[in-house]
């Protein structure tokens, strides 16, 4: 299916569907009708210019103008004419013309239309218009409609649309005015959360969250999180539940947190799935990286729903690298890295901790290729393990300031000198050792002065 029968097919259910509230099927063919009349030639006329539409953008786009032309005041005729105007120009590439059919569309609302049929045709010709490249000026021209028709409740369902398209946009100062705008109409008068209008805060909490998680900002994301999950009134949708545990998640990440972080994401990928979005193909593979990092052995796909997903392209790349990552084949680990770049590398979230796993590899190669060693020079480590020596040398500091291993660097010779045997018994029998030497003196003391 192209891109033109994709327009059209949308446009059918907006335009004649339960979508608009109005359709074409309550204007059927009627024996009795006169075919002179005005509201008949317009009608006839919008289903002409449809059909030249399908086979020629521009003329449709003329022969809709006709229509308009032929009114006398506004009808739903018109409406639906300026609508498909809108999708048209669009499609040509012509924003301009968008515009001025937008603006003039926006006249039509209450006259022509009921509030109801006007709300759920601009929103879904919005939704159709996503690429526009003034989409945010288009959202305020049909803010300040439903603020003139006294629309409340539309005003606050089309500003939270509002609030997606400028995290998109990435415009986060436009957003904060947006958010906290919605946020003043869910406050009881003493500035208080209002209970009663739980599902509608979760989703401004949703959208602040995500806003913080973007920025950074981890003490407020912390708040906001915590706010939400108190919440209790509210049954929001999954789609916003999944994004406040996605972000809790990351969030548990940032601190290292890996348990938490675990928890966040398997609910977030519950609740993705439920809603049927594709950010729970991200999350799973979220889940598993916090498993690795936590060094858990739950296999997070007993579970029936993350069962099914095995097989797709990216996860299974996720579980190849779990299995390397379980073996401390680092060879197989790194090269699964390189070959998956797409379903691995080129996730920004799962990218930035790949260099906590290569660490957790590393020291595990590293704890195994010492074992036999009371000497052993950094080159034959760093062959070992496919890094520079320098690397080599900041891992074994940090293992030995933790203390897991016990030795010293001999810089000059480049050298690691374990201290003592190679194990921790070696190191139980010398302080044992050197506490049986020290009770023996004590011994030997204190007989001599019995004498």
């Amino acid at each position: 299916m192209d891109d033109d029968d994709m327009m059209w097919d949308d446009d059918d259910v907006d335009d004649f569907g339960d979508d608009d509230g109005f359709g074409d099927d309550d204007c059927g063919f009627d024996d009795d009708v006169d075919e002179d009349d005005p509201e008949v030639m317009i009608e006839n006329q919008y289903f002409e210019a449809k059909d030249v539409a399908e086979e020629n953008k521009r003329e449709g786009i003329d022969s809709f103008r006709v229509l308009l032309d032929m009114e006398d005041g506004k009808s739903k005729w018109g409406f639906k004419a300026l609508k498909r105007i809108c999708k048209l120009s669009q499609a040509l590439g012509d924003y301009e013309q968008v515009e001025k059919s937008f603006t003039r569309l926006l006249t039509y609302t209450k006259k022509a239309v009921t509030l109801n049929e006007s709300e759920k045709a601009l929103n879904s010709l919005l939704d159709y218009l996503k690429d526009h490249p003034n989409l945010t000026d288009l959202y305020n021209q049909t803010l300040d409609t439903f603020r003139a028709d006294k629309n409340e409740k539309a005003c606050v369902r089309l500003e939270l649309k509002l609030a997606n398209v400028l995290f998109r946009k990435r415009d986060f100062v436009q957003l904060g005015r947006t958010l906290s705008r919605l946020r003043t109409t869910c406050q009881l008068p003493d500035g208080r959360d209002d209970p009663s209008k739980g599902s509608q805060l979760m989703e401004i909490y949703a959208q602040e969250i995500q806003m913080a998680t973007e920025l950074d900002d981890t003490a407020r994301l912390k708040a906001l999180y915590q706010r939400a999950l108190r919440i209790k009134a509210a049954i929001p949708a999954p789609r916003i539940t999944g994004i406040i545990h996605e972000c809790g998640g990351k969030m548990w990440m940032r601190e290292k947190r890996w348990e938490k972080a675990h928890v966040d994401f398997f609910e977030a990928f519950k609740n993705y799935d439920e809603a049927g979005s594709p950010r729970r193909i991200a999350c799973l593979k979220y889940l598993v990286l916090a498993a690795m990092l936590m060094g858990s052995d739950i296999d997070p796909f007993e579970e029936t729903r993350a069962k099914s997903y095995k097989s797709n392209e990216e996860i299974a790349s996720m579980l190849a690298l779990v299995a390397a990552y379980d073996r401390s084949d680092i060879r197989q680990f790194e090269r699964l890295l390189r070959d998956n770049k797409k379903a691995i590398m080129d996730d920004a979230f799962v990218r930035g901790y790949v260099e906590d796993l290569l660490a957790n590899i590393r020291t595990q190669v590293l704890l195994k290729t010492l074992k036999p060693f009371t000497r052993v020079s950094l080159a034959f480590i760093a062959a070992e393990l496919g890094v520079p020596a320098a690397d080599v040398e900041a891992l074994l500091v940090s293992l030995i300031l933790d203390a897991k291993i016990r030795g010293r660097i001999d810089q000059v010779n480049g050298v690691l000198e374990l201290e003592g045997a190679k194990s921790e018994d070696s190191w139980k029998y010398r302080a044992t050792r050197q506490l049986a030497k020290r009770l023996l003196e004590t011994a030997g003391t204190v007989s001599s002065k019995m004498r």
